[in-house]
């Protein structure tokens, strides 16, 4: 890899910039080697914001769905999976606002709802927590703990520590 960073790193554990050396393993499995076989179950959350801001939050999410779910997926099933998602990262009451009226905080909710839809197993997030205040951040993170009780594995990069250790179960520091 030419550079090194938590979005490098990040990007070589998801298989979206692949590393030049060594390995990812899942489950004992080559990321590399069987990426189209965990493709489906994974989802990834990027620092930068990938969503469009003028429509409202429940379209965008409705749109994604059409686009990830099955084609045979019915539309009261895309609503419901909508629905969840949006109790999930608690973004409800905010769904028929258009996002550019969202906070930061906010936004990066709606961007773990549209990978939330697919029911990924394994999530990954760039800095879910960046531009966010203190008690923000800890929201975002119990939310994310939230997740990770269900059964996911949520990896993350942060710059902000203070609440790792009561939702963190493994913690790795870049230098």
């Amino acid at each position: 890899m030419a550079a090194v960073g938590k979005s490098t790193l990040m990007d070589a554990l998801n298989g979206s910039r692949r590393a030049t050396g060594g390995q990812v393993l899942i489950n004992g499995d080559n990321l590399y080697q069987n990426f189209d076989a965990y493709r489906a179950d994974m989802g990834y959350v990027p620092q930068a914001d990938i969503l469009h801001t003028n429509i409202p939050v429940k379209r965008a999410l409705r749109y994604t769905a059409m686009l990830r779910l099955p084609p045979d997926t019915s539309l009261a099933d895309i609503e419901k999976n909508v629905n969840d998602a949006l109790d999930k990262v608690k973004m409800k009451g905010k769904e028929d606002l258009p996002i550019y009226k969202l906070s930061g905080g906010q936004k990066k909710r709606v961007s773990i709802a549209s990978e939330l839809l697919s029911q990924p197993s394994l999530l990954f997030l760039d800095e879910p927590t960046s531009g966010l205040d203190p008690g923000l951040d800890k929201q975002m993170m119990d939310t994310l703990n939230s997740l990770a009780d269900e059964g996911r594995t949520i990896v993350l990069t942060t710059h902000a520590t203070n609440n790792i250790l009561n939702t963190c179960h493994h913690v790795a520091f870049l230098a």
